[in-house]
């Protein structure tokens, strides 16, 4: 999950048999899960009186809860340079609660004891078709959302076409070649690869499954690599960052790797130096153009340990290739603010991702200081932040 580094959140229950190992699932195909009615109406009071602190508001306006929110689990958001496509990873389930208090051991759980963690439309989520022979897997999908004007809300989510059943993707991104088509990455766990960069060149908004390859050596290892980002710089030039979590390492780090021959061979992925990655974590790497400078966004619990939005204009923006580790003094952006009815806590903001206009999509932690259960604790949905 995009948003679990970082984050202040209270501290999961001891787990019991509403626990997971991350398999497992519900039978309740269709919808809300554990959520109900007044459960709903709670979520929303609590996050109707949220307050975010915009560092820059003489840059930034009024941030607000992009309208297709649920109840779902709604991580590793991107929005289209063009503001017209959203993604995110998907599931129906408090997930962070779901993580925090998984045993993480193999075996197929009681289908019951993990339908206490689902709420939100499942969107016809598979959860049955799975190589392990289990009654019920819980799984992330790529939701998608697509508008046809600036002007308009984000309709409802859909199960993005690249979603299989039985694995894991999240951190959908895109980037823009010349002849009109997407080169797409997204991180994927499959039966046999953990937290791996996969792409998908040449394509489409919202891609089929089935063309994903993973990303060419040496950019996947034996450790966690998600959400990332490509930009195009030229025809033949892409940088890609991604979140790097080692094995066993506790940080979470920002690694970026240089392609100049679109995409055939990459240099060895490298840790971004100071001052990015001085955290303990910084994490959900974006880079944008002005026109004029390069600047990258990225969410760091640097502070207070509490995760907040930062960003960093370039040194030399003529030389952005050769001295791409070359980053200037880092302000902040967003950060948490409170829920002024005390009904819960921020836990922390980030996946921010900026339009061409410098419009920022990010997400919005937070959780409940009296849950409805211990399996229903906190939520995280899509923030929008209007460029002035």
């Amino acid at each position: 999950m995009a948003v679990a580094a970082g984050c202040s959140v209270p501290a999961p229950p001891d787990p019991g048999t509403g626990g997971s190992n991350g398999t497992g699932g519900s039978s309740d195909a269709n919808g809300s899960g554990g959520s109900d009615g007044t459960n709903e109406a709670e979520w929303e009071r609590l996050k109707e009186a949220v307050t975010l602190v915009v560092a820059l508001p003489e840059e930034y306006g009024t941030p607000y809860r992009q309208a297709n929110s649920t109840l779902a689990w709604e991580d590793g958001v991107y929005i289209s340079r063009d503001g017209l496509w959203l993604y995110a990873f998907y599931a129906p389930m408090d997930m962070l609660t779901y993580a925090l208090t998984s045993s993480g051991e193999g075996g197929c759980p009681d289908p019951d004891d993990i339908a206490s963690f689902l709420r939100g439309p499942t969107l016809g989520m598979d959860f049955t078709t799975n190589p392990w022979g289990c009654a019920m897997v819980v799984h992330s999908d790529i939701a998608v959302a697509h508008r046809a004007s600036l002007d308009e809300d984000f309709p409802a989510w859909q199960i993005a076409d690249v979603s299989q059943p039985a694995t894991f993707e999240n951190g959908f991104v895109a980037a823009a070649n010349e002849d009109g088509t997407l080169d797409v990455v997204f991180a994927r766990t499959t039966d046999d690869r953990e937290d791996d960069l996969f792409w998908i060149r040449g394509t489409v908004q919202n891609p089929p499954a089935g063309a994903e390859q993973p990303m060419p050596d040496p950019i996947n290892s034996a450790g966690q690599e998600d959400n990332p980002h490509l930009e195009r710089i030229d025809a033949n030039t892409l940088i890609l960052l991604f979140d790097n979590h080692g094995i066993g390492d506790p940080v979470t780090t920002i690694k970026y790797a240089i392609s100049r021959d679109d995409g055939i061979t990459w240099s060895v992925p490298a840790e971004l130096g100071s001052p990015i990655n001085v955290g303990p974590d910084d994490l959900h790497g974006h880079l944008w153009f002005d026109g004029r400078d390069w600047w990258l966004y990225f969410a760091s619990d640097r502070e207070d340990g509490v995760l907040s939005i930062y960003r960093s204009k370039h040194n030399s923006p003529g030389d952005l290739l050769d001295r791409f580790d070359d980053w200037g003094p880092v302000e902040k952006v967003i950060a948490v603010g409170e829920v002024t009815n005390g009904l819960g806590t921020v836990g922390g903001v980030g996946d921010p991702t900026l339009t061409a206009s410098g419009d920022i999509s990010f997400t919005v932690v937070y959780c409940r200081t009296d849950p409805a259960s211990d399996t229903d604790r906190c939520d995280i949905d899509p923030w929008f932040l209007p460029r002035k």
